[in-house]
């Protein structure tokens, strides 16, 4: 049992290496992809302020700071900025990801019934493919991608967890998904 103002030092330490891997992987990003990653998640990267989350500029205020931009045109912008800072985090080791590219689909009534994904763990190397079947609610590994874990399958059963938690209609053809490490015991 502890108090509630105890510290714990390894968890300190360990916030302030993952600190340095974010600022490293966001100095990467050009201004235009800063800002739009400042402005749009209320926070200052120089000096870790924080705004109001309902304070932060919409799509259209953000397409107007970059003139000529459309609303659809900004907040593409901004996918594109999480997408590449996810990349970088990924490859100072601050986090995992799994990239997801639709390899085909299936409709039944209007609707996806099936679908057929290719993934790649960690952003890297060989992809996999995972099989959808909505109707049923499952999903199911066909080739398990390079650094996947031959026990575990951990990318692959991550990739199926978030895409079956998705409404069908919210399926894209590409998603890039960051995962929190799995927990060691």
């Amino acid at each position: 049992m502890t108090r509630d103002d105890s510290w714990n030092y390894a968890d300190i330490l360990w916030n302030g290496i993952q600190a340095n891997k974010v600022q490293k992987a966001f100095d990467k990003l050009n201004y235009r992809e800063q800002t739009l990653l400042e402005k749009r998640l209320a926070i200052c990267m120089t000096c870790g302020r924080v705004g109001f989350w309902k304070d932060r500029p919409t799509f259209e205020e953000l397409a107007v700071m970059f003139e000529g931009s459309t609303a659809s045109g900004a907040e593409r912008a901004y996918r594109r900025a999480v997408d590449k800072l996810t990349e970088l985090l990924v490859a100072e080791g601050a986090i995992h990801a799994v990239r997801l590219k639709q390899k085909s689909k299936t409709k039944r009534k209007k609707k996806i019934a099936a679908a057929i994904y290719e993934y790649q763990a960690d952003c890297d190397s060989e992809w996999g493919e995972i099989v959808f079947d909505f109707e049923s609610g499952t999903g199911s590994i066909v080739r398990l991608a390079d650094w996947d874990t031959i026990k575990t399958n951990w990318f692959a059963n991550e990739a199926i967890r978030y895409i079956l938690s998705l409404s069908p209609d919210a399926l894209t053809k590409y998603m890039l998904v960051p995962l929190e490490p799995p927990l060691i015991s």
